[in-house]
């Protein structure tokens, strides 16, 4: 058996671009913690909520990875994350011991590792897309990666304590493996799609659905047979049933428990004026937050909000560009759900990235990646504009598609000639260069201003 863990092995050609990047993530990582160093590592016992929520502002990103690091608090659904709980548990064993020594919190070094090394296997595993799967030049897959990382949007989780740069690591290496087994008419083996389905589900269960999709266009007929569906399919989905059932037990239900307790006594002692905020500010979501209904399903559906302005604004705009008014505000706070930009020249670039994202399509149509790639993005399409999850700030989960972008636009590198390559090339310079300038510029404002 192919040892698994030789993926991860960074080759000679791609020491430069890793090195480059490691820094980059490392230095925005460092921005963050420096942001509020003083408060994040300040080592108290309970109230961490208070501390983190009321500091921490990023777009809708959340910090429950702090609070369970920090003190075992889970605020996110284990059942659509089932191994978030079990791969932040360790951190949280290890950060209790270090807390009780020595007073000091190290929860947002823990997460700073891991948000590097995520966000640098991301980077890697695009690059390897860009050079193995399409056979693009060096030059040009470098640049392509480096034009991924400047997407507001796909730099932002690189740096805040969310799974969403977790996420896209597990998604590029499935898109890479699975990249790899199309070009060479090899098929994925059932072992092979338990472990991606595995962590891929298991970080996002819509993750899931996406490595199921390229066990289905690398097996073709192959992926219905018994033994891949029990193994590679079906057993991971069990265990992760599993896994987060066992969580919820010992874990989750009892915590849910206690604060309804103390939300119910809290409530009791609330003076006239406190409710009125929490009403008026319950009023604000509700004008923002618009769910279908109250079922399982029809809570996360939102049917109200435009999709022409959430297109245009969110959807492509600020997953791609930061937008200047209310930069990385939170939509449950200050942030309207639609912010237009100041400058025209935003909207032209967004349109550039559009056309250059179409005729990409267009000029790997006939590439069986590429579709694989684009039934990933109808699902996104599906799950986020038809039925409207997470509508309302759809932007925060661009790390989980944007990579088809640059990929698509791969293609027209591929077929390019020598005077189109140059033209190419040019442009995609000068698209990057503005938006690693332009979102830097604003992360920071935020974090300092």
């Amino acid at each position: 058996m192919t040892n698994p863990f030789k993926i991860f092995k960074i080759k000679k050609e791609e020491r430069w671009l890793a090195l480059a990047m490691l820094l980059i993530f490392a230095v925005f990582n460092g921005l963050m913690i420096a942001s509020h160093y003083a408060i994040y590592t300040k080592g108290v016992y309970g109230g961490f909520y208070s501390i983190f929520y009321k500091h921490f502002c990023m777009s809708g990103y959340d910090c429950w990875a702090w609070l369970t690091i920090s003190h075992l608090d889970i605020h996110f659904t284990t059942i659509r994350h089932p191994l978030y709980l079990t791969f932040l548990y360790p951190m949280y064993l290890l950060n209790h011991w270090l807390l009780q020594t020595f007073g000091y919190n190290c929860t947002v070094f823990f997460m700073a590792g891991v948000l590097i090394l995520s966000a640098l296997y991301s980077a890697i595993f695009m690059y390897r897309i860009l050079r193995e799967v399409l056979e693009l030049k060096q030059i040009d897959a470098t640049l392509l990666t480096f034009f991924l990382f400047s997407f507001g949007h796909v730099l932002v989780p690189a740096m805040t304590p969310d799974h969403f740069i977790i996420s896209m690591m597990l998604l590029t290496m499935t898109l890479y493996i699975a990249g790899v087994k199309i070009k060479k008419h090899i098929q994925l083996k059932p072992y092979q799609t338990m472990l991606l389905l595995f962590f891929t589900a298991g970080m996002s269960a819509s993750n899931g659905v996406k490595t199921i999709l390229s066990s289905l266009f690398a097996n073709g007929r192959k992926f219905f047979t018994l033994r891949n569906l029990l193994l590679g399919i079906i057993f991971p989905l069990v265990t992760l049933i599993g896994i987060q059932q066992c969580q919820y037990q010992y874990i989750e239900g009892p915590q849910k428990e206690i604060a309804l307790k103390v939300k119910k006594r809290q409530q009791e002692t609330k003076d006239s004026k406190q409710l009125k905020q929490q009403k008026a500010h319950q009023q604000m979501i509700d004008s923002k937050v618009k769910p279908a209904g109250n079922g399982f399903i029809t809570r996360v559906m939102d049917v109200e909000t435009p999709r022409i302005p959430s297109i245009i604004e969110n959807f492509l705009g600020e997953s791609i560009q930061i937008h200047q008014e209310y930069p990385l505000e939170d939509v449950l706070q200050k942030r309207p759900v639609f912010v237009s930009y100041s400058w025209m020249l935003n909207y032209i670039i967004e349109f550039l990235i559009v056309a250059l994202f179409a005729a990409g399509i267009w000029r790997g149509r006939k590439e069986k990646f590429l579709w694989m790639l684009l039934s990933w993005w109808s699902f996104d399409l599906f799950l986020h504009l038809v039925l409207g999850f997470g509508l309302n700030e759809v932007y925060i989960m661009t790390a989980g598609w944007a990579f088809i972008i640059p990929i698509a636009i791969g293609y027209l590198f591929r077929r390019a000639d020598g005077k189109q390559s140059l033209a190419f090339r040019a442009i995609i310079s000068c698209i990057t260069l503005f938006l690693w300038v332009y979102n830097s510029n604003l992360i920071i404002h935020h974090l300092f201003g």
